[in-house]
């Protein structure tokens, strides 16, 4: 297999990168911004392939991380950059380049690549809640990853633990209850105002009010995963995403809730803390490019 004919690019909220071979190791290119245009995130995109095929062989085959729902071709919704809504970037990119394009969701080629080089290796069965401005997830069963019909399959956002809320059209109730945005609306009624990574640092510290604001975060969490591994019933659970450092506040709150929610037979499911981090997508989408086979079911 010649290393250098695979690219991974992981298309994140606000950043992009790449991640190739070189000498048998995993490079990872520089971050840049997110473009604010669809013409200017080809021509980003481009530059990714182009800039990593001077050195060496010209890249064939591109993996592509998308913060949201695609198919392999197509984006279908991506509420932080909604002018990739229903664009066909991978055919787009392809004539742009002349390389074969595939996309997936970030969170789907985040366990990829956990299941490649971080906290899956060796396992059949797998699920991954990725935390971070949303929540975000993905299933291994068989050894494959779980696709979905229309490629959303481990949207773990949108379970819905309370029918007395009401309804977010474009944020799922764990979007909005046990994430990132939470930690953020919340810490803003905190005086003084506290940012999210302000509130986990003191959370750590033990500040009474941010411990707190933690723990709402993780038990309503933990619901959801006790759920997940009980209808699943995977080898492990892996917490991942932007708040992966913040895994030692968290894992005993969810573990606690597994144990209360979850069906006898899962009480037990190894909770694990991913490998790769936010890192973990560009991985996945590297993988899936040196794929020859599909990874989906």
């Amino acid at each position: 297999m010649n290393e250098a004919m695979y690219l991974g690019i992981d298309i994140g909220e606000e950043t992009l990168r790449g991640a190739y071979f070189q000498q048998k190791e995993v490079v990872l290119t520089p971050s840049v911004a997110v473009p604010a245009s669809y013409e200017e995130l080809l021509e980003a995109l481009g530059q990714q392939v182009q800039e990593v095929s001077r050195l060496g062989e010209a890249i064939r085959r591109v993996g592509v991380s998308i913060p949201g729902n695609c198919t392999e071709r197509r984006v279908i919704w991506v509420p932080s950059l909604p002018y990739l809504n229903g664009r066909d970037l991978a055919d787009d990119l392809r004539a742009r380049l002349g390389v074969s394009v595939m996309l997936a969701s970030d969170a789907q080629l985040a366990l990829l690549g956990e299941v490649w080089r971080g906290a899956a290796r060796d396992r059949q069965s797998a699920a991954l809640v990725s935390v971070g401005t949303g929540v975000n997830g993905a299933l291994m069963l068989g050894g494959r990853i779980v696709h979905g019909a229309h490629g959303s399959a481990g949207a773990l956002g949108w379970l819905v633990l309370d029918r007395q809320q009401a309804p977010d059209a474009e944020h799922g109730y764990l979007d909005r209850y046990a994430s990132l945005s939470m930690l953020a609306s919340q810490g803003r009624l905190l005086d003084p105002p506290l940012s999210p990574e302000e509130i986990i640092a003191r959370a750590r510290e033990g500040q009474a009010a941010c411990v707190k604001l933690v723990k709402d975060c993780a038990a309503v969490l933990s619901i959801a995963l006790a759920g997940l591994a009980s209808v699943f019933d995977p080898e492990a659970l892996i917490f991942g995403g932007a708040l992966t450092g913040a895994f030692d506040l968290f894992a005993p709150v969810l573990r606690e809730g597994l144990q209360r929610y979850g069906s006898p037979s899962v009480r037990q499911t190894p909770l694990v803390v991913s490998q790769l981090g936010i890192d973990a997508p560009v991985y996945g989408a590297l993988r899936a490019a040196m794929l020859l086979q599909s990874m989906w079911v």
